[in-house]
C-alpha cells in the first residue's frame, strides 16, 4: 500500500476510534449529577435539590452530567484536576466562590479528582423548578453604620439575581443578631464557616461548613452569632 495512503488509513482509524470511545464515555458512562455517589443528597423539594459534596484526598468522582439550573459553593481549599467532555464555562474551585450557572445552552459534562492532602468539599444546589416568578426586590446591601442602622448587624453582598435565584453573602458580627425580613420567595441558607454550638439561624445550630436551612415564604429569619469571629453565609431567594 502507498505510504500516504497507509497513513491517512492510520488518521481515520484513530479518529474513528477516539469518536468510539467519547461516544461510549459520554453515551454510557456518565450519571446525572444527583446519581454521583460522592454527590450527597441532603435536601429536596420542588423548588431545589442540595447536593452536599465530598471527595477524598486521592479520589475520583465518576463521569457525570450537570444539565439543571445550579448554584455551587465551594467550601475547602483543594487542589483538584478534572476530565471534561463539555465545559460550557470555566470554574474556579476556591474556597468560598459562589456562582451561579443556567446550563440553558448545553450541560457540563466531567469528572473531577483531589490532588491535594485535604477533602474537596462543595455544595451543588440545583434549581429544577420552571415556573419561576416575581419576588421582593433585592435586600439592601449596604453594611450597617451610624449613618444607616437599619442594615442591622450584619453585611450583605449582593451575588447575583438570575432568571431562577438570587444570591447574597451575609457576614454577621460577633455577638450579634440579624432578622432577615419576611420575603414573598422561600429562602435557602448556608453556612460558609466553622463555629461549633455558637451560631443559630432560627434556632438551628450551624456548627459546620455546608450546615444548611429552607425558610417557607413569608417565614421571618433569625441570625444569631454567639460567636467572637464573624460567620459567613450565603443566602438564596429561589423564585
Amino acid at each position: 500500500m502507498h505510504r500516504g495512503k497507509i497513513k491517512r488509513f492510520a488518521y481515520l482509524a484513530v479518529c474513528t476510534m477516539t469518536c468510539a470511545t467519547l461516544c461510549t464515555m459520554t453515551g454510557r458512562s456518565q450519571v446525572p449529577v444527583s446519581q454521583e455517589p460522592r454527590h450527597h443528597i441532603v435536601f429536596e423539594n420542588d423548588r431545589v435539590r442540595v447536593l452536599d459534596v465530598h471527595i477524598p484526598p486521592g479520589d475520583t468522582s465518576l463521569m457525570h452530567k450537570h444539565s439543571t439550573p445550579s448554584v455551587f459553593i465551594v467550601l475547602s481549599n483543594t487542589k483538584t484536576g478534572s476530565q471534561v467532555l463539555v465545559e460550557p464555562a470555566k470554574t474556579s474551585f476556591t474556597d468560598g466562590n459562589i456562582w451561579f450557572e443556567g446550563f440553558y445552552d448545553q450541560p457540563r459534562i466531567h469528572r473531577v479528582w483531589n490532588s491535594d492532602t485535604v477533602e474537596f468539599h462543595v455544595v451543588d444546589m440545583e434549581l429544577p423548578n420552571r415556573d419561576n416568578r416575581t419576588i421582593d426586590p433585592p435586600l439592601k446591601t449596604t453594611a450597617p453604620s451610624a449613618a444607616n442602622p437599619s442594615a442591622g448587624s450584619a453585611s450583605l453582598t449582593l451575588l447575583f439575581d438570575e432568571k431562577p435565584v438570587r444570591g447574597y453573602r451575609a457576614m454577621l458580627s460577633p455577638g450579634s443578631t440579624f432578622r432577615l425580613p419576611r420575603r414573598k420567595a422561600p429562602v435557602m441558607i448556608v453556612g460558609l464557616g466553622n463555629a461549633p454550638g455558637k451560631v443559630t439561624v432560627n434556632e438551628k445550630p450551624f456548627v459546620k461548613k455546608g450546615d444548611y436551612l429552607f425558610a417557607e415564604p413569608g417565614k421571618e429569619i433569625i441570625f444569631v452569632n454567639g460567636d467572637k469571629s464573624t460567620a459567613p453565609f450565603a443566602i438564596f431567594e429561589l423564585k
